[in-house]
């Protein structure tokens, strides 16, 4: 374990010198100045706006952060062969894949925690109060950037193209958003081999409306506690499914 614990480490200082992550946090930074601004035009719910703007601002440059980092892993190695360097030492081949997938999202998990401080603060200038709703909905917004990851991590080793990848898990992302409506479709089919596609796709992407919890910004609506309950299962089950897929696809891999 002590392999695994180094590559985590090892992989969460190379994303903090990035360059390319510390531009998607810079950016965070001005979209949500952006939404500051923004809110401005709707003054009777302008702490509401700018929560929801700021919370899903968090989550997407997030989720951009985690599929191009993700994404390009264990592929950038490959093209440059550093990795055959890496695996000419005793590495176990699983724990160089959970080491890098762990250090991803420790390192983008503290780009989400100082973009939801830079939000929070400004949220306090205007004199907002904490409320509990928006730590949990934070929490929602790392269970998809988790679960988002561990699909491009699967993406990335199943093809041998960086681009193709992206679309591979741009497109999944997608459908995870409308796994309602493809369970209507495929129940509305009458065509048998229709009806199966459409059942394949509903199970194997993620499905995405479990993890919006910015939809109970309601209090009347909070779900109850079995509901927190089945999302992390869900999230960390899926995860856990994509990095056994990962590593039955990097133990195949010859270098």
């Amino acid at each position: 374990m002590e392999s695994l614990v180094g590559i985590a480490r090892y992989t969460f200082k190379e994303h903090l010198r990035d360059r390319i992550f510390m531009t998607v946090l810079l950016f965070g930074f001005i979209l949500l100045g952006g939404a500051l601004v923004i809110s401005t035009l709707a003054a009777e719910s302008r702490l509401r706006m700018m929560i929801d703007l700021g919370l899903a601002a968090v989550e997407f440059l997030s989720l951009i952060a985690v599929v191009f980092v993700t994404v390009n892993l264990i592929l950038g190695e490959i093209e440059s062969r550093t990795i055959t360097l890496l695996l000419s030492h005793p590495v176990k081949r699983w724990h160089y894949v959970t080491g890098r997938f762990l250090g991803t999202l420790v390192a983008i998990g503290l780009g989400m925690a100082v973009m939801a401080i830079l939000h929070i603060g400004i949220l306090f200038l205007y004199g907002w109060h904490w409320e509990l709703f928006y730590g949990t909905a934070l929490l929602c917004a790392a269970a998809k950037v988790m679960t988002t990851g561990a699909m491009a991590l699967v993406f990335s080793l199943f093809s041998t193209s960086a681009p193709a990848s992206m679309t591979f898990t741009l497109f999944a992302w997608v459908m995870g958003h409308f796994t309602a409506e493809m369970k209507f479709l495929g129940e509305k089919s009458a065509h048998p081999l229709t009806k199966a596609l459409i059942g394949i796709f509903y199970y194997a992407v993620p499905n995405f409306s479990y993890f919006n919890y910015r939809d109970f910004a309601d209090a009347a609506k909070v779900p109850p506690p079995s509901w927190f309950v089945w999302l992390f299962l869900y999230a960390f089950g899926y995860t856990a499914v994509c990095m056994l897929l990962s590593h039955a696809l990097f133990e195949k891999r010859e270098f």
